[in-house]
């Protein structure tokens, strides 16, 4: 397949393709094809198809232009769950700072498999800024988002969150548990000589 930019109308077009091999294709091209396909991907984001939002927003994470950070923000807000999901992943891909607030409250998504791309989206990003409301999460009722404060906490890395970090390793939840005790080991072991 040809990556020219005169093939971006006709791979906009086959996002939505009866056939999934064919969807998954235009959304690989497209992703090779960069930066100018970055406006139609973006415009392709507000399709009524949410095939089509999904392939999207998956080329757009593998181009990483940061022209796309703000509509894959909104796309946080899609009622498709498939769609929330490919929107927190692009964002982790694109180091995204800028979204981390949208992402924290996505950490409240119904949907599991929403919630695990925006922890590994917060991790990628490791943003030291936002330390004090991803400690936040550290007291939240839902272990999950708990969890997802941890680890985000834990990628980051810095003496701050590790400190926030520190709270969680008597937490009633066992995998949030583990996580603190094993970030809290580890900076032991590099602080002793």
């Amino acid at each position: 397949m040809d990556n020219s930019k005169d093939n971006i109308p006709s791979l906009i077009k086959n996002l939505s393709d009866r056939n999934e091999d064919v969807r998954w294709a235009a959304a690989y091209a497209l992703a090779h094809t960069g930066s100018p396909a970055v406006g139609p991907l973006i415009t392709a984001l507000d399709d009524n198809d949410s095939v089509v939002r999904l392939r999207a927003a998956w080329a757009l994470g593998r181009i990483g232009d940061p022209r796309s950070i703000d509509p894959l923000i909104a796309l946080l807000r899609d009622g498709d769950w498939a769609v929330r999901m490919r929107a927190a992943e692009a964002l982790g891909k694109l180091r995204a700072h800028k979204a981390t607030d949208a992402l924290i409250l996505a950490l409240r998504d119904e949907n599991s498999d929403v919630r695990r791309h925006v922890i590994a989206a917060l991790m990628h990003i490791a943003d030291p800024a936002s330390a004090d409301r991803l400690g936040d999460l550290l007291k939240d009722t839902d272990w999950r988002v708990r969890m997802g404060g941890a680890l985000a906490l834990s990628a980051i890395g810095d003496e701050k969150s590790l400190s926030l970090l520190q709270t969680a390793t008597n937490d009633e939840n066992e995998y949030v548990q583990k996580i603190a005790l094993a970030v809290s080991s580890k900076k032991e072991r590099v602080v002793k000589p």
